[in-house]
């Protein structure tokens, strides 16, 4: 005999409350490990309407939460050691670099945080339903019946409420230390942080100089954009001169495909506002990255993946370096872009080939394998590859040796690559395809650095693409000084005959 109508309502109104009450304990009590710039932290959801770092000894920097009531508290532990072969000085020239780009991008060093987060609230909460959900089938099996008497409703309540204080009693009750908004920050982005403890002192302190540093690094970069922006369709106005009577003319312009070409960021986030200003000028379709967005491959590196990510309006396609790990790859998929594994994809009607770099480097650590491959075996691979799909357009690695045995074979139209920080190419093949070696696309030319200002020039291509032939690039150069520079179309003109153009001749 089927539960009676009333009764089946009662059943669903109580497994209704139950998956509130989950969702509730699971987002106000949810708890992760992650980190913070180059510290590992502590973050814990509070009821408090505020996000709170606490720094120990030093204090705590305070801000108004964006999802009032809730907060975050944010417990920050020490810098992880990178091992005893590491050098000091190296990693503690990585931690200032952390340090500074999660000033100038907070919202990307705080993606993977919150995404812990999001993933232990749903953890919780599956759990707590799980349970409650049990319990109701339970009793419909023993053939119990929920009654909405006021005895059940008043007992309902109460373990409802005991259920929440358990998690969220503890993050409503903290007395924090009281805080105030240091005048050095006024009228800027953070006007509405405040400090306290020993910070306040070291923001009165050191804060005017930081500020100053801060806005004419925005400053530079935003004056960068702003000339790319400007200047490069005035410079490839004209086409490519092209020698030769009877070639035919270039396609127009909407027939092409049109890619920025970038390699070698190595967290320079501040250049991923310079690579969208040139993909709207340029109205590329697609990034090609060829590889070392990062510094050492590190879980705290999500925060350069992310900011960039957060810049690129169109897709990414990436061969990861050797300063990249399975960790980068794991971050730059999760942030939508498609990093190449040795198969061919099709992007903007383009067939391209490439895969990671077997190799990873790191700060204080040096090159060790990452898989049992070399660079060269690597090439060898991947060039057998481009021969037998039939050739592809463009074959985007990092290190240059990789591309080699493609273009010897004639079986990539144009290889891509990086790693030397320094440009090479466009050469010609003796197959007739294209090598092509970008610099550093974040300034790193000659061992420089890359936060900051640029200490040394940074370099971003503009490739066209006719049905998947190279058909001209633009080479788009920033100086040390902010000066930008931009070449005009160079054609991927063949000089050497086919064996079809020699017969004519004849």
């Amino acid at each position: 005999m089927s539960p009676p109508r009333g009764s089946l309502l009662r059943y669903a109104a109580f497994a209704a409350l139950v998956l509130v009450l989950s969702v509730l304990f699971g987002v106000t009590t949810a708890r992760a490990e992650s980190t913070l710039g180059p510290h590992r932290a502590s973050f814990a959801v509070e009821v408090s309407g505020a996000v709170l770092l606490d720094l120990g000894p030093l204090g705590a920097i305070h801000l108004d939460s964006p999802l009032e009531p809730l907060g975050v508290r944010v417990v920050v532990h020490e810098i992880p050691s990178a091992g005893l072969g590491a050098d000091v000085f190296e990693g503690l020239g990585a931690d200032a670099v952390a340090y500074a780009q999660l000033v100038s991008q907070p919202r990307a060093a705080l993606t993977p945080a919150l995404d812990a987060l999001v993933f232990d609230a749903l953890g919780r909460a599956a759990i707590l339903a799980g349970v409650g959900l049990a319990v109701i089938a339970l009793l419909r099996g023993t053939g119990s019946t929920l009654t909405a008497s006021p005895r059940a409703v008043l007992a309902a309540a109460a373990v409802s409420v005991g259920v929440l204080s358990v998690g969220v009693y503890p993050t409503v009750s903290r007395v924090d230390a009281p805080a105030s908004r240091p005048a050095v920050l006024a009228g800027t982005a953070f006007a509405d942080v405040r400090v306290s403890g020993r910070l306040s002192d070291l923001v009165d302190t050191w804060g005017p100089m930081v500020l100053e540093a801060y806005e004419e690094t925005e400053a530079f970069y935003d004056g960068i954009a702003a000339s790319v922006a400007a200047d490069f369709r005035a410079a490839v106005a004209q086409p490519a001169p092209r020698s030769g009577w009877d070639l035919p003319a270039p396609p127009d312009d909407d027939a092409l495909t049109t890619a920025v070409l970038v390699s070698d960021l190595h967290c320079n986030v501040s250049m991923g506002r310079v690579v969208a200003a040139l993909v709207e000028a340029s109205g590329a379709e697609l990034i090609l990255n060829g590889g070392d967005s990062v510094v050492s491959g590190t879980a705290a590196e999500a925060f350069c993946v992310n900011a960039f990510a957060e810049e690129f309006t169109v897709p990414v396609v990436v061969a990861d370096g050797n300063h990249d790990s399975v960790t980068t790859a794991a971050q730059e998929e999760a942030a939508g872009w498609t990093v190449l594994r040795g198969e061919p994809i099709e992007a903007a009607g383009l067939t391209i080939l490439g895969d990671t770099d077997p190799t990873l480097t790191a700060i204080g650590s040096g090159t060790v394998p990452e898989r049992d491959e070399t660079v060269a075996g690597l090439g060898v691979r991947l060039g057998r590859t481009a021969c037998d799909v039939g050739g592809v357009d463009v074959l985007l690695v990092h290190n240059p040796i990789a591309a080699h045995p493609a273009a010897r074979d004639g079986c990539a139209r144009l290889t891509l690559s990086g790693h030397l920080h320094r440009q090479v190419g466009p050469e010609e093949t003796n197959a007739g395809g294209w090598t092509y070696v970008s610099s550093s696309s974040g300034g790193g030319n000659y061992g420089g650095r890359t936060i900051g200002s640029l200490q040394t020039s940074a370099d971003l291509t503009v490739l066209r693409f006719a049905e998947g032939e190279p058909l001209d690039m633009s080479v788009v150069t920033v100086g040390a000084d902010g000066v930008v520079t931009v070449t005009p179309w160079r054609a991927f003109e063949t000089t050497r005959s086919t064996p079809s153009t020699s017969s004519t001749n004849s």
